[in-house]
Formats: structure tokens, sequence, C-alpha cells
């Protein structure tokens, strides 16, 4: 089974189509998730610059006094950025108070095609700031090139019961074959998978989130339970990174894992074979605006 990975978009700004308290949590909230991720033993905590305020926010909470690995990315905005990432690794580790965070992914995969980002990058690492740079994906082609490219340790890719498409492709053999580190994000779907069938917030979904419902009824799972153990049962996935608003919803995802058993398996198989091929409308949250 696949480890842990505490997201933190939720805490620095109001994100997810489902988003169930309808704001960003207060930074008492925040705190709490965080402190009961940490005594829970999650591996990891994933972070970015552009999460709002979710760097300055673990700074504050003292991220850097517990044991626990954190991972932040980079996000280029200008030209001239391409030529200060140390700047902008000393200004995240800045906001963190850590002289060291474990991983520094790149936001946009089109960066890694870069030489100069990838050498600077690269230089980072010996540096000692970082322990392993990577790369967040989201499109199949970027993932197969990132698990061949040599600097690249940690591969972040999207990956649910709707947006199978790195199974279809020699992706997972060669993120092993090269010993690359593979965290999945995005399990919920942004809270579109949670949808009630009732009240789908994503019109062009609907036929599907009803097909997942009948599905998962059949086995008498809970949304909750088969969207996370969707990922989490993934032999070749090393990690799973979810984002909770709630310090209640973290634990009952934390109690879905003690609840997993071998059922399970003859639904995903079923989930495996019946969204095999969704339309990227539905699984590409930049692409709802136009839906919605």
């Amino acid at each position: 089974m696949a480890g842990l990975c505490l997201g933190t978009v939720q805490l620095g700004q109001k994100y997810g189509i489902n988003n169930q308290i309808g704001r960003q949590p207060t930074h008492e909230e925040a705190f709490g998730i965080i402190q009961a991720a940490i005594d829970s033993g999650i591996e990891y905590i994933d972070t970015a610059s552009v999460y709002g305020e979710a760097e300055e926010l673990l700074g504050k909470f003292g991220i850097g006094n517990y044991p626990v690995k954190v991972i932040t990315k980079l996000y280029i905005r200008e030209q001239a950025d391409i030529n200060n990432i140390k700047k902008l690794v000393h200004s995240s580790l800045q906001k963190l108070k850590m002289d060291c965070v474990d991983g520094y992914l790149l936001h946009n995969a089109a960066d890694m095609y870069n030489d100069v980002i990838m050498q600077q990058m690269t230089e980072v690492k010996e540096s000692g700031k970082v322990n392993h740079i990577g790369v967040s994906i989201y499109e199949p082609e970027d993932a197969i090139y990132a698990a061949k490219l040599k600097e690249i340790d940690y591969i972040q890719i999207p990956y649910n019961v709707f947006d199978q498409r790195l199974d279809h492709t020699e992706f997972f053999h060669l993120t092993k074959e090269n010993g690359k580190t593979v965290f999945a994000r995005s399990a919920f779907l942004q809270g579109l998978l949670l949808s009630d069938d009732k009240n789908i917030l994503l019109p062009e979904a609907a036929d599907s989130i009803k097909l997942f419902r009948a599905i998962i009824e059949k086995y008498h799972i809970s949304p909750q339970q088969a969207a996370f153990y969707f990922s989490y049962t993934h032999s070749n996935i090393d990690y799973v990174v979810f984002g909770v608003d709630t310090k209640e919803q973290l634990l009952n995802n934390l109690a879905m894992v003690n609840d997993l058993n071998g059922d399970f398996m003859k639904c995903r198989q079923e989930l495996a074979s019946s969204f095999k091929d969704m339309p990227k409308k539905i699984i590409t949250p930049s692409l709802w605006k136009e839906c919605l």
C-alpha cells in the first residue's frame, strides 16, 4: 500500500469544487490539521509557493521542528526567474523557517525541458538546500519524459478513478526501473468524486458520477472510501497526496486506511474497467470553468 502525504493547498487558500466549509480554514484550524497529521505518522507534507499563504502557515506552525518531510514547489512567473532559482528556493525556505526541504518540485512540467532550469535545480540539490528534486505533471507525455530524466527524483501525478491515463502507458514501468518516487494527487478529483448524484457540481460528469455511485453501492463502499482506496492500493504509487478542509476530514481519511479490506480489490477492478477513457474536460480541473 502507498504511504500518505498531506497536501496544503486547502490550508493556504479556498480550494476545490466541493469545499465543505466554503472558506479557507483559520490558522487555528489549519494548525490542528497539521498537528493531527504529524501525530498520526504521516510522512510527507506537500506545499508550494503559489498555494496562497501555505508556506508561511507551515513556518508559523514550526514545521521544521517535527519529524515530517516537506516538499514545496518552484513556480517560474517570468523570464527573470529562470536565472534566480536559488533565490526562489531561499524565499520558500525563509517562509517555511527551514534550512532544507526534502523535495523541491517544478510546478510547471514545461520547465523540465529547459536545460538552464534543470542545471540550477541540480545545483540547488547539490548545495544541500533540498534533498530531492522533481516535477509536478498533468499530461502523460510529460510524465513519461520525467520518468526517463536522470535528474528527477520525485514525480507528482494526477491519478484517480476517472483519470487512469498513466495505467495505459509505460510510465509506471519506467519509474520502477529508474528508481523514481511517485506521488499521486487528486484522489478525490478536487471533490468531484464526492459529489451527491442529486447535486452534481459539474454537469458534464453527471452520467459518470451516477455510474461510479452505482458500482460502489454494490460493494457497500462509500464514495470517500472508493476514491481514496483506488489510489492507495495502486502497487506502483508510493505516496497518495490528499488535502482536507477540516481536522475531522483528516481523521476520517486516516480511519479509512485502517478499514481497508480485501473486498475492495473486486470493486477496484470494476472501477478500473468502467472508466478507462474519460473525457479530458472531466479529468482536467482547469477546464471546468468552461462547464460550470
